[in-house]
């Protein structure tokens, strides 16, 4: 039928994705939690997120582009992170002309413990879980997050 959606254009009928963006929902509210136990607002504890966890270091060009930031905002917000204790600029040890930005030690101990006791649920859960389960949901979630990652370096259409 013409009229009928195709099948991206609907919710997706599997159980796992729906299972999926249930996680997602439940992860954006633990990210909220977090940036009120933290005293963040949603933008810093954003920004915080990528620098802790981008697998290169970040310099504040780069965390512009992640967050669809102009330099001159980004420059406001690393500022207030460096004040505020969550952040700081290092020199690149290759290019001494690039900055690099890094979570603070207090800022990485303040987070690992609020997140600690989910932390030890999530690992509770898994060693629930037989070898070949724990495969399984392992290769689910590494194909899950390539298809995320796929989909944002996508063009618009």
């Amino acid at each position: 039928m013409a009229d009928e959606p195709s099948r991206s254009a609907r919710r997706s009928s599997e159980p796992e994705t729906a299972a999926l963006r249930e996680l997602q929902v439940a992860m954006d509210e633990a990210q909220l939690a977090l940036g009120r136990r933290m005293r963040m607002n949603p933008s810093d504890l954003n920004a915080m997120g990528h620098v802790a966890g981008s697998t290169e270091p970040l310099g504040p060009t780069d965390l512009a582009g992640r967050l669809g930031m102009s330099p001159a905002a980004t420059t406001e917000l690393v500022d207030r992170l460096e004040r505020a204790g969550h952040l700081v600029r290092e020199r690149d040890l290759v290019d001494r002309r690039r900055v690099r930005l890094v979570p603070s030690v207090s800022a990485r101990t303040a987070v690992l413990g609020r997140l600690g006791p989910l932390l030890d649920d999530l690992d509770a859960l898994a060693t629930d879980l037989s070898d070949d389960e724990r495969d399984v949901v392992r290769r689910y979630l590494e194909r899950a997050t390539a298809a995320y990652r796929d989909y944002a370096a996508r063009d618009e259409e």
